[in-house]
């Protein structure tokens, strides 16, 4: 029985092999994307603030509830890069530790995805009410996504926060699954309804549409593609953790990609007047596109607005419009709706 009164001496570390690089990279890149895709967030909000401040109330408490939510989410990135990178540093058993990343992958992930998913099938209900069964199966997708990477996470914080290889379950499956799936119905449904209600528009109009078709396939496939690739690694790589690089950038990329769309309506109409502003950025008056694009729950009827104020006189205010339609519709917003 040793009774010289010093503590015990900390059990030591297994050495480090020589294979770290394979085994630390992937939460490291992740983290340092995340950082990154934060930014760019941070950025579109700025914008949306500044060029949509008449839309929805409930529209503006999502984007900037989802904005509040990923900076929380980062936050915990950043506390656990220190817990693994940091405090951890060279400590295999502290870094195999999933610590509280299963709140924001793949428990904060999946929330969010979900609720741009939803976002997404209720606007394809809004553009074409027959399209409500198809609506119904992109909610019913997306829900079982979010009890998949919920359930996932809440797997990894009971099995005594261990290692990472604990989320390896049909929950997984679900998760990544659904994701992947509810993106491409999205870009495929969204493509067909906005396709058709272009044919045999005028010209101009008929741009537009096509601007935001490719931007909702290619926001859409990326997410989709991101979920693959986790999903792939996932399952073709057991024994590793090179899934959790796409899987923890899946919430930003999600964010930024409603972001996007919403802010994509203030240059809807880029032609003439992108030109004009792309001219004029340099000087202390450039325009500033305040009125966005809006889509009638009429599919056949495109209005697009932009307004035009100027620093110098803000009562210079100058409309430029371009309807297809009945003109005594009362225009409706589909984002606003």
């Amino acid at each position: 029985m040793a009774s010289n009164g010093l503590p015990p001496s900390p059990p030591a570390l297994p050495p480090i092999p020589p294979n770290i690089g394979s085994i630390t990279a992937s939460q490291l890149i992740g983290s340092l994307l995340n950082f990154y895709l934060f930014g760019v967030l941070s950025v579109q909000v700025y914008v949306y603030r500044t060029c949509f401040p008449q839309d929805k109330t409930s529209i503006k408490a999502m984007v900037y509830s989802l904005f509040l939510f990923m900076a929380l989410s980062t936050c915990l990135n950043a506390a656990d890069a220190y817990f693994w990178y940091a405090a951890g540093y060279g400590n295999l058993i502290q870094f195999s530790q999933a610590h509280i990343s299963p709140f924001y992958t793949p428990i904060g992930g999946s929330i969010v995805a979900s609720v741009i998913q939803l976002f997404f099938a209720y606007r394809i209900w809004i553009i074409k009410k027959s399209a409500l069964p198809l609506s119904i199966v992109i909610a019913v997708v997306s829900i079982i996504q979010a009890i998949g990477g919920m359930g996932g996470g809440i797997k990894a914080y009971v099995a005594a926060n261990q290692d990472h290889d604990e989320l390896r379950t049909v929950l997984v499956y679900m998760w990544l699954i659904g994701d992947a799936v509810a993106d491409l119905m999205i870009a495929a449904t969204m493509t067909v309804l906005l396709t058709r209600a272009s044919m045999n528009s005028q010209r101009q109009s008929n741009d537009i549409v096509k601007r935001i078709v490719r931007l909702i396939i290619e926001t859409n496939a990326l997410s989709a593609s991101v979920a693959l690739i986790g999903l792939i690694l996932f399952a073709g790589v057991p024994g590793t953790n090179y899934f959790v690089c796409p899987t923890q950038i899946l919430p930003g990329i999600y964010a930024n990609t409603l972001l996007v769309t919403f802010n994509n309506r203030a240059f809807a109409n880029n032609g003439r007047n992108l030109s004009q502003q792309a001219a004029s950025f340099a000087e202390p008056n450039y325009p500033r596109p305040i009125a966005p694009m809006t889509f009638a729950p009429n599919p056949n009827r495109v209005l697009v607005t932009t307004q035009k104020v100027t620093d110098m006189d803000t009562s210079d205010i100058s409309l430029n419009r371009l309807e297809r339609g009945p003109s005594s519709d009362k225009p409706l917003s589909a984002w606003n709706d």
